[in-house]
């Protein structure tokens, strides 16, 4: 057996022998050779593209037929199917800002201020100076403009700006003030301050509630500029401190300190979503800034596209009482399901005057309900339905719809009626406008008239603070009348060119001898007509032909003149206290 297995072994090794001495012959033919050659790159190649199909898949390539005539079949459908060109405007709009971009952008503002002397307007107080924030915005037409606040350049006889990591300041002028939302819109002329200034975008919509922001600008405590970090607390309307009128403002809790004012307040994406502009001091308030939000913003550029000049924000010219009351509604004749407001009063030079009545149900504002505690239905919950009519423009129509009494008490004896009224600003009768109800909206211009030593101005904001203090509303002094806070809170226009009229002092004079101790009396009626305003009274006074001078004020106290001696001796009063004239120019 064992002899068998070596016979077979070594058949079988002779055998492979000869096989491999064959193959190493046929080897050596050319054509064998390359036949060889390409079975094995074509083994190679296999195993690659099988190696490859296990980690990727691959994806066909079109052809270049296929390719062209795709292309063709896009021209064939027209230019309107392609994609259009972006200008570099909206390439850097779409393109997301970084912190040294938004930085870059924050301009600050020096101003030179001389304002009037309300009380004594025949002279001004000593010029003061100020810093602030500012920054750019391109204008619908494509002109650049710097936006800051209207208490930042107020009064201003000199405003010059610097850029960021700048040496040079350049000259600025005051377009256009809008005194009731504190916005200023500010030119450069010159080219070189815009070179390389890239304007920042407005978010048009309303922050979140705790949405993170930052502030940027040039408070007090040093040169460079300032970035803090808050996130949004509230969304509401607040009295704008500069005016007293009431507007959107968005609440934060980052700090805003003074040189603050006018600057940016941007999201996480570099987008400007308001301006900075006041804050709430107190012992117990503490990092509470205010923010006035872009939608405000907006509409005050938007206004001045329009019409060249502030003309302030929509209102219809009426107070309102809520109706939380259950037995109210039901003796107003109000259905359980129906809500609304009921119209108080009316004033007499606004635009609800004799389209409104007094006692009738305000039910819709612009197709929106109003609920029995004045709201309506808001983007960041509800709010005070005078915000339907501030988005308004001047000379808009907003349509109202009221639920009117026939004459009785009961739910049968109302009606529905729709009614449209006309937007336009509202003057308060004690406003912040200084230059009257015949000068633009934001007039500062100081206004007065004497006569035999009494010294007449006209009752606005301004002379209040000049007179008692910036806060004489919050402190309310005890010098301050209560006929003058009466007038402040409660007081109404009969009539489009009415103002309040004071009398400030008695000038020390032979002819008005036993009335020195007289001041701050509003004034009623000269020779027993009653006056309209400072220029009526003017009017009055040049037109009089009577013996007197008869001057009735609210406080029931008068004062008579001799007319002939109190015009004699007026250039000598003129004289004795430096005054210049015995009326403003305007008068």
């Amino acid at each position: 057996c064992s002899s068998d297995l070596i016979s077979r072994r070594l058949a079988w090794s002779v055998a492979s022998l000869r096989r491999a001495q064959i193959g190493a012959m046929a080897l050596k033919h050319p054509k064998a050779k390359a036949e060889a050659k390409s079975k094995s790159c074509k083994s190679n190649a296999a195993k690659k593209i099988a190696a490859n199909n296990k980690r990727v898949p691959m994806k066909a390539k079109p052809c270049r037929a296929k390719a062209q005539e795709k292309k063709k079949a896009q021209v064939c459908r027209g230019a309107d199917h392609l994609p259009k060109p972006r200008s570099k405007a909206q390439q850097a709009s779409k393109r997301r800002r970084t912190g040294a971009d938004v930085q870059n952008s924050v301009v600050k503002v020096f101003a030179s201020h001389v304002q009037p002397n309300y009380c004594q307007p025949w002279c001004s107080d000593a010029q003061t100076s100020s810093t602030s924030s500012a920054w750019p915005i391109r204008m619908p037409n494509g002109a650049l403009r710097l936006v800051t606040n209207a208490h930042s350049v107020e009064h201003a006889t000199l405003v010059q700006v610097k850029r960021h990591h700048y040496e040079q300041k350049w000259v600025a002028k005051v377009l256009c003030i809008g005194p009731d939302c504190d916005l200023a819109l500010l030119e450069v002329q010159a080219a070189s301050f815009w070179k390389g200034l890239e304007p920042l975008t407005i978010h048009p919509h309303l922050p979140e509630l705790q949405d993170d922001i930052s502030v940027l600008g040039y408070p007090t405590g040093g040169e460079s500029l300032s970035v803090t970090q808050g996130v949004v607390s509230r969304v509401d309307l607040v009295d704008y401190a500069h005016s007293g009128v009431v507007l959107l403002a968005v609440q934060i809790d980052a700090a805003i300190n003074s040189g603050n004012s006018g600057g940016p307040v941007v999201d996480k994406h570099g987008n400007c979503i308001g301006v900075a502009f006041q804050n709430l001091s107190g012992d117990e308030e503490e990092n509470i800034g205010y923010v006035i939000p872009s939608k405000v913003v907006l509409h005050f550029l938007e206004d001045y596209r329009r019409f060249g000049e502030f003309t302030g924000f929509g209102t219809a010219g009426f107070t309102y009482q809520p109706l939380e009351s259950p037995v109210q509604r039901e003796a107003l004749g109000i259905p359980q399901n129906m809500s609304g407001v009921r119209v108080k009063s009316i004033d007499p030079a606004g635009p609800s005057a004799g389209i409104l009545e007094e006692n009738d149900v305000l039910l819709q504002v612009h197709k929106q309900q109003v609920g029995n505690d004045g709201t309506v239905a808001f983007e960041r919950g509800r709010i005070p339905f005078p915000y339907v009519l501030q988005d308004r423009f001047k000379g808009e129509l907003v349509e109202m719809q009221l639920l009117r009494s026939e004459g009785g008490g009961s739910s049968s004896s109302r009606k529905k009626v729709t009614v449209k009224v006309e937007m336009r600003r509202c003057r308060r009768l004690v406003d912040a406008d200084a230059g009257g109800p015949h000068a633009k909206p934001g007039s500062v211009a100081p206004r007065y008239l004497i006569a035999g030593g009494l010294v007449f101005v006209p009752l606005t904001r301004p002379f209040l603070a000049a007179a008692f203090g910036d806060n004489f509303q919050g402190e309310r002094p005890a010098e301050l009348s209560s006929e003058f806070l009466n007038l402040l809170e409660n007081g109404v226009r009969d009539a489009v060119d009415h103002e309040p009229v004071v009398m400030t002092q008695v000038l020390a004079s032979p002819v008005a001898i036993g009335y020195e101790d007289l001041a701050c009396e509003v004034l009623q009626s000269f020779n027993g007509t009653k006056v309209r305003n400072l220029k009526h009274l003017a009017q009055l006074l040049d037109k009089n032909t009577q013996k007197y001078l008869s001057f009735t004020f609210a406080s029931k106290d008068n004062v008579i003149l001799d007319a002939v001696q109190a015009k004699k001796v007026l250039p000598s009063i003129l004289a004795m206290n430096m005054i210049p004239a015995a009326k403003s120019r305007c008068l």
